[in-house]
């Protein structure tokens, strides 16, 4: 099974979001991630990079205000 860990980029700096994801939705100003267990969060910020081979990992950038 490969599910996904997200990641947010400020700078140099990167943060876990979430891991185990399993589904990701666009919705206006950011992304709703949805676990595999039915865990959510929503996160604001735009795709920054997609690895789904190697790491099975998402970067997004921090949008700033």
């Amino acid at each position: 099974m490969c599910l996904s860990t997200v990641y947010i980029q400020s700078g140099d700096q990167r943060t876990k979001v979430m891991q185990d994801v399993a589904q990701m939705e666009y919705d206006q100003e950011g992304y709703l991630l949805m676990g595999l267990l039915g865990d959510q969060k929503f996160v604001k910020g735009t795709i920054k990079s997609v690895d789904f081979v190697d790491d099975h990992t998402v970067v997004l950038g921090k949008e700033e205000d």
